[in-house]
């Protein structure tokens, strides 16, 4: 398995120019892009100097992050069309930079319950349960996959659908997930797994589902742990390190590790202590705990 760096880890402190040069002299093998601070990138450079650094790099871009969708995206009659029109331009740009860089991942999530009013990262206070129906929430997930695939297929990208697993997302579980991809059943849609989404299901450990999922269709991997709090507190400003926290990490990324998967695993926290720090300190520390990790498991079934 392969080492990535997700630039949320050390978003408010860092850009990608300089999350680009860090990576690299760190050591990771790929970088997930956040297509916010893309955006940022491209106000003083241009694609080609951005495909020009990966041409040259052993950096190489994987997925890019991330989409998240609503229930009624793509709907014929209940679409808000002018945040279709924010959604869609936003997917199309980062696509079309994902072609031109060698990028072939874009991930993308279910509504989720949000009091952040934020199309890049929007947030669930957790204390609302998601309304709708899992007959419902399967007939808006195919739609809007289908309808993202045709997209991604005009640009060499495949979807990947992340599951949430708290309790105001319409799609809480590996196996969830798997269910609403295999439904849409086309060739470049697949599933992301990320340890914290799935801890935050009732502070579960229990990582089984991603056994289910065959291992070229785990698109990509995220790891992180947490600070060991209770439910009622618990959100994406508790991941941390993968040194030690209430996952079970190791448990995790050994049951990915048992469909064959070989790609990559990729750190990713919103941990606002990270983003006081210097972004050398963050990224360097990132890789040394997500590679020790990775090399500990990859140990174990050589």
């Amino acid at each position: 398995m392969k080492v990535s760096y997700n630039e949320a880890t050390a978003m408010n402190c860092s850009s990608l120019e300089e999350d680009l040069r860090l990576c690299e002299e760190a050591g990771f093998d790929y970088i997930e892009i956040r297509g916010d601070m893309l955006l940022d990138y491209l106000a003083h450079h241009s694609v080609k100097e951005l495909a020009a650094f990966f041409r040259n790099s052993r950096l190489q871009p994987h997925a890019m992050n991330a989409l998240y969708t609503y229930r009624d995206m793509f709907h014929p009659t209940r679409a808000d069309k002018e945040r279709d029109r924010q959604l869609m331009a936003y997917f199309l740009t980062v696509c079309r930079v994902a072609e031109q860089i060698g990028s072939h991942y874009f991930i993308s999530l279910p509504e989720y319950i949000d009091d952040a009013d934020d199309i890049y990262m929007p947030h669930d206070p957790r204390t609302v349960p998601f309304p709708d129906s899992p007959e419902k929430v399967m007939d808006d997930s195919i739609r809007i996959l289908t309808r993202l695939s045709d997209i991604g297929a005009d640009f060499g990208v495949n979807v990947s659908w992340e599951p949430v697993g708290s309790c105001g997302c319409g799609v809480r579980t590996a196996g969830h997930a798997w269910e609403i991809v295999q439904a849409v059943g086309r060739d470049n849609i697949g599933v992301t797994v990320d340890s914290f989404n799935l801890f935050m299901n009732g502070k579960n450990n229990d990582f089984s589902d991603i056994a289910k999922i065959p291992k070229e269709k785990l698109y990509t991997v995220h790891v992180n742990n947490c600070d060991d709090v209770g439910l009622d507190v618990l959100d994406h400003s508790n991941r941390k390190f993968v040194n030690g926290g209430a996952i079970d990490i190791e448990g995790y990324l050994r049951t990915v590790a048992s469909t064959g998967y070989d790609g990559m695993v990729s750190i990713e926290t919103f941990r606002e202590e990270y983003w006081e720090m210097q972004p050398r300190d963050v990224i360097f520390e990132a890789y040394r705990t997500t590679k020790e990790l990775v090399d500990k498991i990859e140990a174990e079934r050589a």
